[in-house]
Formats: structure tokens, C-alpha cells, sequence
């Protein structure tokens, strides 16, 4: 017996490594339906995967069956256990149904794993899609709510808003109503029925008066000589941070601001028409924490806080409730604050309210 455990135990050895440790790719799907794509319009799908082997999973390439996709996989090492992923870009220049496939190569088998994308892309569009859910007219936006956010003075940042034209005629975008410390620019000037474009907004950072949230609305025009109204507004919001550059060389000594929770969940919403909470602001640090700003981003929400100057081990509360009479906003539910921490001198709390 011990001789042919031994002989066994030696067959075994010679045989190939694929046999011994069979590795394991898992996918969390291999096939992905990516609905209708305006044409022109580009869409990605990402596919994720987990490496169930025991030995590194190397992706060493992705083959497209067309040159109208394009593929990004990760390019490390994926070991044991870990996930990685493979995205696939569809260009939907073609007008139609369309199913392509993608062939992933590793090193963990001779034989690639086939992924599949699978929509349609259309010249015209009649309803919100994913890209382009906010309409005015008969113009579909990538979003109605601009945000700067984690701004330092002097910086110009730009925000690009994807403007979708379903219109039967060309289209000239323009915003109304821009502060001196935006600047819009429209690329194309001219989109055409079916077509998409894009207006880039840059801010121009030294512009803005005060530190913290500066919050203004600009206007889409749908035709020359439009008024500006409710239905075109698009909000703009900046956050300006401070300069603490001067108490970044005393860390073992600066204040440290710390919160229960950057998310509350108030409600449900009572017969008075409003929910209340608290969280708990502390400062763990060695020298006093001081909130220049508390303010929100949408109406609705109201917040208060006994002492803006907090000293090293005390806390205070942050008293937050929303108003259910005042229900139109854009955007998240959000309270911002900015102290003195130098190492996190933002803070955003998340606003939910019970159904």
C-alpha cells in the first residue's frame, strides 16, 4: 500500500499545473444589456471579476471583435481573492442593434472568457435616459446641479455639462444670467437635431467674495430672446476652502474635528411637518476647533450649533431638521461645514428623510 501511495503521490507531481490547481475567474456578470445609446454618444459598461485561484491573476490582454470598442482592464497583478475589472467603451456610431463581444486572456488559462455588450443606438431621443435625465424643451442635460467643490483660491476649474438636442432644429446653447466668476463656453456653437454637445463652465475662483458655499442659478435658453423661469434653472454651487497654510506647520498642536456620523436619517416626517436630529461635533485635538461656516445646500434644511469655538475634549450639537412644506430642491440634501482643521477643513453631512 505504501508503495502505491507512493507512486500515486509521484503521477500526481508530474501532473501539469493546470491540473493540480485548477484556477477560478469568476465574473459578476459576462453579459451586459446597455439599453438605447443616443448615436455619437459613447457608453461604457464595466465588468468586475474576482480572482478565485490561488495564484495571481495577470489580465494580459482584451481583444475586441470591431474597432468600435474599446477595452481598459486592470493592469496589476490581481492576487487571491482580490477584484479587478475589464471596461468596455461602445462608440454608437452605427445606427441600429448591436452585439459585440470582448475576449479576456490571462494567465491563468490557454482559453480566453468571452464578455458580450448588447443595446441599440438611436438618432433621436423622447424620454430621460441614464446620460441625459434633466429636460428643458426639447433639450436633454447630464445634470441641472453644477458643482464646484474643494475649491482653493486661485484655482479655475471646469465643469462640462452634455447637452443632447432632440429638437427638430439646430440649436444654439446659451446660459443666462452667469455671475462674473463663470465663463460658458458652447462646443459645438451649433448642435445639430440628434446631435450632442457641450457647454464648459470655468470658475474663476478669485472672483468669489467669501469662504464656504457660494450658491447661484444660471438659466438654459431654449430660443433666442428666452426669459429666464423656473423650468430652465440650473443650480451652480462653489465651495471655497480656506487658506490654513499658516497652522500646517503646527500639526501636534492644531485642532482635530470629529463627527458622529457624516450621514443622519431624520423622519418619518410627523403631523407638524418636520424631523429633527442631532449629531455630535468634537474636537479631539489640542487647540480650539472654530467653524467659520455651517450652511446648507438645499432649502428645507435648517441647522444650528451652540458655540462656533469648540476647545480641545469639549463637543457640541448639531441640531438639523427638515422641513417637509418646502420639498423642491436640486441635488443631495447637504450640510457643509469649514473649520479651522487643517488636515479636514470640510465637512459634508447627508440629509435623509423618511418615507
Amino acid at each position: 500500500m505504501k508503495h502505491i501511495l507512493t507512486l500515486l503521490a509521484l503521477a500526481l507531481a508530474a501532473l501539469p499545473g493546470t491540473l493540480r490547481a485548477q484556477p477560478a475567474l469568476s465574473f459578476e456578470q459576462t453579459a451586459q444589456e446597455l439599453g438605447t445609446l443616443l448615436w455619437h454618444t459613447p457608453r461604457t459598461a464595466t465588468f468586475r471579476l474576482t480572482n478565485k485561484s490561488t495564484t495571481d491573476l495577470v489580465i494580459t490582454d482584451v481583444r475586441t471583435d470591431c474597432g468600435c470598442t474599446v477595452a481598459d482592464w486592470t493592469r496589476t497583478p490581481i492576487s487571491p481573492g482580490d477584484k479587478g475589472f475589464i471596461q468596455a467603451t461602445y462608440d454608437a456610431e452605427m445606427l441600429g442593434h448591436f452585439h459585440k463581444q470582448l475576449a479576456v486572456y490571462t494567465n491563468l488559462s490557454d482559453q480566453p472568457v468571452y464578455l458580450a455588450l448588447m443595446g441599440q443606438v438611436s438618432m433621436t431621443q423622447t424620454e430621460p435616459s441614464v446620460e441625459y435625465p434633466y429636460q428643458i424643451g426639447d433639450y436633454f442635460l447630464s445634470t441641472d446641479n453644477v458643482e464646484f467643490d474643494d475649491v482653493n483660491r486661485g484655482d479655475e476649474p471646469s465643469f462640462v455639462l452634455h447637452i443632447h438636442n432632440a429638437g427638430k432644429k439646430s440649436y444654439t446653447p446659451e446660459l443666462m444670467h452667469l455671475p462674473k466668476y463663470l465663463m460658458a463656453e458652447a462646443v459645438p456653437e451649433v448642435i445639430r437635431p440628434g446631435r450632442t454637445g457641450r457647454i464648459i463652465l470655468t470658475l474663476n475662483s478669485a472672483g468669489i467674495g467669501s469662504m464656504g458655499l457660494t450658491q447661484t442659478n444660471v438659466y438654459l435658453s431654449r430660443f433666442p430672446g428666452d426669459r429666464v423661469c423656473k423650468d430652465t434653472e440650473i443650480n451652480v454651487s462653489v465651495t471655497l476652502l480656506p487658506d490654513l497654510s499658516d497652522t500646517a506647520m503646527q500639526q501636534d498642536q492644531a485642532p482635530v474635528a470629529s463627527i458622529d456620523s457624516t450621514h443622519i436619517c431624520l423622519g418619518p416626517i410627523g403631523k407638524k411637518k418636520r424631523a429633527s436630529g442631532e449629531l455630535l461635533l468634537r474636537n479631539t485635538g489640542r487647540s480650539p476647533l472654530v467653524i467659520s461656516a455651517l450652511q446648507v445646500y438645499n432649502p428645507g434644511i435648517s441647522v444650528s450649533i451652540g458655540r462656533r469655538r469648540i476647545e480641545p475634549g469639549a463637543a457640541e450639537k448639531l441640531k438639523i431638521s427638515v422641513n417637509a412644506n418646502n420639498t423642491f430642491f436640486k441635488g443631495r440634501r447637504r450640510i457643509l461645514l469649514i473649520t479651522n482643521d487643517p488636515q479636514h477643513p470640510k465637512m459634508v453631512i447627508d440629509v435623509e428623510v423618511k418615507q
